[in-house]
């Protein structure tokens, strides 16, 4: 199968090794030069999680484009790019979208799925996000932080044929992936969950599972997960996990040495997703009459440490 991964970060990295490893033709479609030149060059390279030796690096098959329209034809897009460039990067691709050739996001962000509408048919759209972690470690390398199950739902709820052999394909190439009737809820968890790991860990520049060493970081985190919960609850989501300190609990020991997404974009200077995180959180129960205060303030502070690492 020819896929195509719309960015080549962290997440699309480390996707496009384990589809390689498993026989598929990768191609990327990555604006920044260096890393198309890096895996043009040589290929993706790839870190199992406890390697510290740069050594340890091996490299896979692959190829990647700056610009969408240099691919003519493919079987599947996989969309990984920061949720404030989803509109451009769709846009990009939109001609390689078909009936036979739908495009899976795994992003972690609310409003994607809408972004993406706007310019494909959504009997087109794959819902998806993972659990999986990863680092970016200079252009075209990544190294696996923790491993966890990915999801992919129809947008309608069905469970399609195409939806499962997708998810046949990934768990082949072993990326662990279930389809499932409730995406959306099932995404809401995540995202509501991730708002705290990432937003917390971002400010204090820790690795994930330090955040679990001190009550006051794990009270500050609970807190920003009951007001997410109280946020989807008033937008009628239909939360699929029920225990969701769990996930949280869990999502930090498994990952414990990685750096969350976000604090690798501020360690980086690079623009956060912190608005389709903790700022849609916000943003959503407003719109509901609920006030989520704890997700505004980090919301704001992101955006000042974004600042200050831009003065």
């Amino acid at each position: 199968m020819k896929i195509a991964i719309i960015g080549a970060g962290a997440i699309g990295r480390l996707f496009g090794v384990y589809l390689s490893r498993s026989g598929h033709e990768i191609i990327f479609v990555e604006p920044m030069r260096e890393v198309v030149e890096a895996i043009n060059s040589r290929g993706i390279g790839f870190m199992e999680a406890d390697a510290v030796d740069p050594d340890a690096v091996s490299f896979v098959k692959a190829k990647a484009v700056s610009e969408g329209r240099e691919i003519k034809k493919c079987d599947l897009l996989i969309l990984a790019v920061k949720s404030f460039a989803t509109l451009a990067a769709v846009q990009g691709v939109s001609h390689l979208v078909k009936q036979e050739t739908p495009v899976l996001t795994l992003q972690t962000g609310l409003g994607n799925i809408e972004q993406i509408k706007r310019l494909i048919d959504p009997q087109h759209i794959i819902g998806g996000f993972t659990f999986m972690a990863a680092a970016a470690l200079g252009p075209g390398i990544v190294r696996l932080g923790g491993w966890g199950k990915t999801y992919l739902g129809e947008l309608d709820g069905r469970m399609s044929k195409r939806l499962t052999d997708i998810s046949a394909m990934l768990t082949e190439a072993d990326l662990t992936c279930t389809p499932v009737h409730r995406f959306l809820g099932r995404l809401w968890c995540k995202i509501i969950v991730y708002s705290a790991i990432n937003s917390l860990s971002a400010i204090l520049r820790v690795k994930n599972g330090r955040l679990l060493e001190s009550m006051e970081s794990i009270t500050l985190m609970k807190r920003l997960i009951d007001e997410g919960r109280r946020v989807a609850e008033a937008q009628a989501i239909d939360l699929v996990f029920p225990d969701l300190y769990q996930i949280l609990f869990d999502a930090c020991r498994r990952t414990e040495n990685n750096l969350s997404s976000m604090l690798q974009d501020v360690l980086n200077g690079k623009r956060t997703e912190i608005e389709a995180q903790c700022g849609a959180l916000a943003d959503f129960g407003l719109k509901k009459g609920i006030t989520a205060p704890t997700q505004q303030t980090m919301t704001e502070l992101i955006k000042l440490l974004a600042e200050k690492n831009n003065e």
